[in-house]
């Protein structure tokens, strides 16, 4: 492996690096199709093109290691291979895309790949046949198509002489393509290239030797002091072609060329009538064609620091147009007889809808599909499923969800956690299955839908449940709970503790989980993405974990309001209702606030204790802003409303402002700092009687 110091070298690696991920999984989704159905086709297809691709790419790069490997692979990718060994091929295809995967890290960090020697002994016992041997540069048989022989026939006779050559480019080539532009450009300067192979540069990846028949003038040494590039031609071999035989060749070709002609023109007046009537579907097919290849090279790979570059500006607009419309509303006042206003109101209504566009065209820039993410899982689970030697299947819906590219890398770790979790503790074995009357083959299922500005991520199984009292009773033993207090747990109480750190019921530690590190790292993920997760679960029916992250950390509209004369903010998609009330109609019940709002008593959360203790004397009418977190409501207390407003969330990157009941701040257009309350961990923290002490 030889990496150039080039900068530019850096740039196409990661382009490679990313591409090669997306061939990755397109190889473990073939090769989990190929298991089920031997007979796709397009599978099939599919899975050739992608090796195919990788191993040019990473050729290109001077991965020789992985363009071999991958080389090899494609040996076993046949119809009538995977008919005969269905099985054993669709292994050997999601075995090659992780050993692939292992040496792409490898050449991340620059140290040595992994040999692949038990892939290679895997492909081999396919085959049946020893490994090829390597290609000999010694090699002088020159194979050319009939128009080639044709055109080196044609020189001989006119009395040309002509060389078979051969070069062998330099083993340690970064780059073949342009060593191979090079090669190329010094047989034309020592004559007339009558054929060459490979006849591009991009056909010549995956191998080290040109082979060319030279038309020329100049001796053998003057050929050879041509050719012979420095650090680019290692090898080269020179032949005289004889002219008697070339000529013999030239009538051959000549010959097969016109009596293939003679039968093409035959085939057509036979076959007129059947293409007569099929035409109509090929010229509906060109089209179709020709616009998913547009369609291909239409695609633009952005780096996504460029796109939250432009997202910072449009933010920065929205504030401009903050300040405008108050600059505009002091106008009005002042000078509310003014022609002028209607004018200023006329371009500010403009400007506002353009940026609006524009806003909703950068956002769905960065808005990505979520089977971008679930399409790792099936590969998952059915490694899961043969490790645990469980029956499993996996379901998956709302793949078309969209989400912001950046929460959605976030969430990967996190779901493959869950998915883990489900697989190992969730899911019972067959035969606890059968006695429990449930099917054998037990399903776990991955769905993603829009929830107000919200997205929801379900993981869902229909294995055995949580057992609230397993859970208790761990929690007692761990000194986490007293016995009192496990038994007057709630059913939600109860099934938070699964997040507490260090925490699990699994009665032995296994590859894929018991040792108590997870959950409580997913829900720290989950509220850095200033999200929250539920557990819902029915002991022999089975659990699922929601995930609730925001559709984006850009902007929102938001609802603001003033507690003790700081300005607040909620997403105006958590606010269900704005009410106001007397304090006679707020009760306590078990040390908390509840107020009844039609026939719901919802709990109370009074913001001014956020940061303060102390008590102030309050008015007897309140405002209430009803919001709803996790399927639940509750009201906020708050002095006084100030209006709804879209703003630019700006993260709170000095850690004396930072709080997890803060989701971030923004600035309005007069300049006041407001902070975005992250609802769901404000409900958390003083939804409870337990002591508030969180600072913001």
């Amino acid at each position: 492996m030889n990496l150039s110091p080039d900068p530019n070298a850096s740039e196409l690696l990661d382009v490679f690096f990313e591409s090669a991920e997306e061939l990755l999984q397109g190889m473990n989704g073939g090769g989990l199709a190929l298991e089920k159905n031997p007979n796709d086709q397009e599978q099939l297809r599919h899975v050739r093109r992608a090796v195919h691709t990788l191993k040019g790419d990473s050729a290109a790069c001077g991965f020789r290691e992985l363009s071999e490997l991958a080389h090899a692979l494609e040996d076993v990718l046949t119809p009538e291979l995977v008919k005969e060994k269905a099985k054993a091929v669709a292994e050997v295809i999601l075995s090659a895309a992780d050993v692939f995967a292992e040496m792409l890290e490898a050449y991340r960090k620059n140290s040595p790949p992994p040999q692949g020697n038990g892939l290679r002994k895997h492909i081999e016992s396919l085959l049946n046949k020893p490994a090829p041997p390597p290609i000999s540069s010694s090699s002088s048989q020159f194979e050319w198509t009939e128009y080639e022989r044709l055109l080196i026939g044609e020189a001989c006779r006119r009395g040309e002489t002509v060389y078979h050559i051969a070069l062998e480019l330099a083993a340690d080539t970064y780059l073949p393509g342009p060593m191979f532009e090079l090669a190329r450009k010094a047989l034309e300067s020592a004559g007339k290239v009558l054929a060459i192979k490979p006849p591009e540069a991009s056909d010549s990846l995956g191998s080290r030797f040109i082979k060319a028949a030279l038309s020329t003038t100049e001796s053998i040494e003057g050929i050879k002091q041509r050719c012979r590039v420095p650090s680019v031609v290692e090898k080269l071999t020179i032949e005289p072609v004889d002219a008697p035989q070339a000529r013999q060749s030239e009538r051959d070709a000549l010959q097969v060329l016109l009596e293939a002609e003679a039968a093409a023109v035959s085939a057509e007046f036979k076959e007129a009538p059947e293409r007569a009537v099929h035409e109509p579907t090929q010229a509906t097919s060109a089209p179709i064609s020709a616009a998913a290849s547009q369609s291909a090279e239409n695609t633009l790979r952005v780096d996504p620091a460029r796109i939250d570059s432009v997202m910072n500006l449009v933010g920065e607009l929205i504030i401009g147009k903050s300040m405008l419309q108050r600059a505009i509303a002091e106008f009005d006042t002042k000078y509310a007889k003014d022609p002028l206003r209607t004018k200023m109101s006329d371009a500010l209504a403009f400007q506002s809808r353009i940026l609006t566009e524009l806003q909703k065209s950068v956002m769905e820039i960065r808005m990505v599909p979520v089977e971008q993410l679930f399409r790792r899982f099936p590969r998952l689970v059915r490694d899961l499923a043969r490790l645990l030697q469980k029956d499993i299947q996996l379901e998956i819906r709302g793949e078309k969800t969209d989400l912001d590219k950046s929460i959605l890398d976030a969430l990967s770790e996190p779901l493959a956690h869950l998915v883990r979790n489900a697989a190992d503790h969730g899911i019972e074995a067959a035969v606890e299955r059968q006695r429990g009357g449930k099917p054998v083959r037990a399903t776990i299922q991955l769905n993603a839908y829009h929830d107000g500005d919200q997205v929801v991520i379900e993981i869902s199984d229909d294995g055995r449940g949580l057992d609230r009292d397993k859970i208790g009773l761990s929690a007692v033993k761990k000194g986490l709970l007293t016995a009192d207090e496990a038994t007057r747990l709630t059913e939600q109480e109860a099934l938070q503790l699964i997040f507490t750190p260090g925490f699990s019921t699994a009665g032995e530690i296994t590859e894929t989980s018991g040792r108590g590190v997870g959950l409580d790292v997913v829900k720290a993920v989950l509220e850095n993405l200033k999200g929250t997760i539920e557990v819902i679960s029915e002991k022999g029916r089975g659990t699922t974990f929601r995930l609730l992250v925001p559709l984006t950390l850009a902007s929102i509209q938001a609802l603001l309001f003033r507690v003790q004369e700081r300005l607040y903010a909620v997403p105006l998609g958590s606010v269900v209702e704005i009410t106001r009330m007397n304090e006679d109609d707020i009760h306590r019940v078990e040390e908390r606030e509840v107020f009844q709002l039609r026939k719901q008593v919802l709990p109370l959360i009074r913001l001014e204790q956020i940061g303060s203790r102390a008590v102030r004397e309050r008015s007897n009418r309140v405002f209430v802003v009803v919001v709803a977190t996790g399927g639940r409501r509750f009201g906020l207390v708050v002095d006084s409303l100030l209006g709804e407003e879209e703003l630019v969330v700006k993260p709170l990157e000095d850690q004396l402002l930072a709080s997890p009941l803060v989701s971030g701040a923004s600035i309005l257009g007069d300049g006041t700092v407001v902070l975005i309350l992250n609802v769901a961990a404000v409900v958390s923290q003083f939804a409870k009687p337990a002591p508030m002490g969180a600072m913001v």
